[in-house]
């Protein structure tokens, strides 16, 4: 089979017309409605002919700037099944970034979703010299438009495309067929934690491919659902609405803040999230147990070990826990024995403990098998903790520039804490700091991959593009990793974020991060300490915590945050959980210990030090927090 979009559409609608495609409510309080693929086919093919119609050629660049929904996937499939580039991004995109990239692409036709976009590029209309067409999503009476530019609405389109299938169908499925796998079919501009945004180049093959491959080995069976909440232009959303579209399940839209209460509605039997999301899942759990009787508190914290010790001694009894280092024969006759012995006693005690815990899996629907985590690395207590309840989450690795997924777990038979292994046509290999191949587990190394998901280049760009991707196709991604005993990979940080200390010592801040986030008195936190001798901490509090922790105490917390750490209590609070956490107990070297912390008032926001898939923006942080920073050095003298 050719690798191209159309091809991908085609087999879906041939295996599953009357399946339901998308769930979507038409206003926020009304009830789900259900496209089927067939329905989704009919308006890709109307959205395709009226592009082509309006003078869309192979190889324009087509801007879609639009949020999750059930329009963006038929729009997308509508440009690209035909040879046309889409061009996506959110509505919450800057003036300064549209402006970059519509000029970068010189984008003929682009589709917006909100009259509030088109008012962020309405000033600069002018500079846009290619842009002849916009195709609003939503009702665009009321805006004013150079006459220069041809207005239409996306039902305008719809209609119009309709019509010509009546004459032109046969058209369409020549033009479908004359689809090359080479041909370019979207370019993305990543958001990332640095720099200017760069065009992502995938072509037909690439995008495909990675459909196929990724969610290949695992038993997702048709008919079922999940979310779409995600950004769509996002990497992680694009794959697994196109992932669910090839095998046969719905994707019902929904909002982060409706999330919970969509779940129940639409009782998914997968779920793809960010490492955020599924934090922010154990967090509510952990702040719903604290305002609990001491009783119901003392049943969940017990319940909770229970299932969390039961799960990692089966598995390391059935040995698919991961390693970082061999063990003798007699170490691993010692662990196997012994975690005999504490399933034994624990069987009936993690019967009990799965039922305590059945609500909280029941949050995520009746019908969840497993669930999906990208877009950053999901930290291992919580990944833990999900699949001690039945809910094991396939983790993946990858980047925009690979389509999203280079490695997965095997579902059944994940291993919990690793990113798996590379899937199938995929090679990755280790580099260390001395540029030699690492084969040894536990040896940090930059991760290169290779395979026919890898992007065709950076737009416009070959010298960025040179520096990342080799001749031989290998693409380097800055991430550091290592690899198990057993051949999985593990996430180890990114080696632009390492933080050298004076005395030499390089310290990967993310794993120290997610230590400590395990408190429930923190909610977010950045490790700092470039060339300063110890590591220092930004930490933004969970207020509600701290305050109810406080009342028990009959303690009045200041108003001000900034006064907190002068507050004995709240001090203290902090420092030992900062010692309970980043301990040589819990793997940490002495330089990895953070000495200091600065608390600081407000939440990191998306847009400003979070991306769109909620990863810290580590740059603006150091940028934006400079003086705070600066205060945990000049005021301790650790430099």
């Amino acid at each position: 089979m050719k690798y191209t979009l159309y091809n991908l559409v085609k087999n879906s609608i041939d295996k599953y017309p009357d399946a339901v495609a998308q769930m979507y409510r038409e206003k926020s309080n009304s009830d789900f409605k259900n496209k089927s693929f067939t329905e989704m086919y009919s308006e890709i093919k109307a959205i395709s002919l009226a592009l082509i119609d309006l003078g869309m050629k192979k190889g324009d660049k087509i801007g879609l700037i639009a949020d999750v929904g059930h329009r963006w996937l038929p729009v997308s499939l509508g440009i690209t099944t035909v040879g046309g580039v889409d061009v996506p991004r959110g509505t919450d995109a800057t003036k300064e970034d549209l402006n970059y990239i519509f000029k970068h692409t010189e984008c003929k036709i682009i589709f917006l979703e909100t009259p509030k976009v088109y008012q962020k590029i309405e000033s600069i209309l002018a500079e846009f010299k290619e842009l002849k067409t916009i195709i609003f999503f939503d009702d665009y009476s009321s805006l004013k438009v150079p006459s220069r530019i041809q207005t239409l609405s996306l039902q305008s389109i719809l209609d119009k495309g309709k019509e010509l299938l009546k004459t032109k169908e046969k058209e369409y499925y020549t033009i479908t067929e004359s689809i090359e796998e080479d041909d370019v079919a979207t370019i993305i501009y990543t958001s990332g934690t640095t720099g200017a945004p760069k065009g992502v180049v995938h072509t037909q093959k690439s995008l495909t491919w990675e459909v196929f491959h990724s969610i290949n080995g695992i038993d997702v069976k048709p008919y079922g659902a999940t979310m779409g909440f995600l950004p769509p232009w996002h990497i992680a959303e694009r794959l697994i609405e196109k992932a669910s579209f090839h095998v046969g399940c719905a994707v019902a839209f929904t909002s982060v803040p409706n999330l919970a209460k969509d779940l129940q509605a639409v009782n998914p039997t997968f779920l793809l999230s960010v490492p955020r999301v599924w934090e922010s899942f154990y967090n509510k759990m952990l702040g719903n147990v604290s305002k609990a009787s001491p009783v119901a508190k003392s049943i969940f914290n017990f319940s909770h070990w229970t299932a969390l010790t039961f799960s990692n001694r089966k598995d390391i009894l059935t040995g698919i826990k991961f390693q970082l280092d061999n063990k003798s024969f007699i170490e691993t006759f010692i662990d196997k024995i012994s975690s005999i012995w504490v399933c034994f006693f624990l069987f009936l005690p993690n019967l009990f403990a799965q039922k305590i815990l059945k609500k909280v899996k029941g949050a995520l629907g009746n019908r969840i098998e497993f669930a999906i985590s990208g877009a950053g690395a999901l930290p291992e207590y919580i990944d833990r903790f999900f699949y001690s309840i039945g809910v094991p989450i396939i983790e993946t690795y990858g980047m925009t520039e690979t389509v999203g997924v280079s490695c997965r777990r095997n579902y059944p038979g994940t291993v919990v804490g690793t990113v798996g292994s590379p899937i199938k046509g995929v090679e990755i290999k280790l580099i260390d700091s001395n540029g030699n191949v690492v084969t040894e587990p536990n040896v940090k190394g930059v991760a290169y991959h290779r395979g026919p998901h890898i992007m065709k280049e950076y737009y416009k760009e070959p010298k960025k593009t040179s520096e990342v991707l080799s001749q031989d196709g290998w693409l380097n991604s800055g991430d550091i990793l290592v690899w198990t005993v057993n051949g999985e990979l593990k996430f180890a940080g990114r080696a632009k974020d390492t933080i050298v200390l004076f005395g030499g010592e390089n310290v990967e801040p993310l794993p120290i991060e997610d230590t400590l986030k395990q408190s429930p008195y923190i909610l977010q936190c950045v490790v700092v300490g470039q060339d300063q001798k110890t590591l220092g901490a930004l930490i933004v509090p969970d207020k509600e915590a701290i305050q109810n922790y406080l009342k028990s105490k009959n303690i009045t917390a200041p108003a001000d945050i900034k006064d907190w750490k002068s507050t004995k209590e709240i001090n203290s609070i902090f420092k030992d959980e900062i010692k309970r956490l980043n301990s040589t107990d819990m793997g940490f070297k002495s330089f990895e210990k953070v000495t200091d912390f600065y608390l600081l008032e407000n939440e990191f926001q998306i847009g400003e030090e979070l991306t769109q898939t909620l990863k810290v923006k580590r740059n603006v942080v150091l940028e934006k927090y400079q003086k705070e920073i600066e205060s945990l050095y000049n005021t301790n003298s650790h430099k």
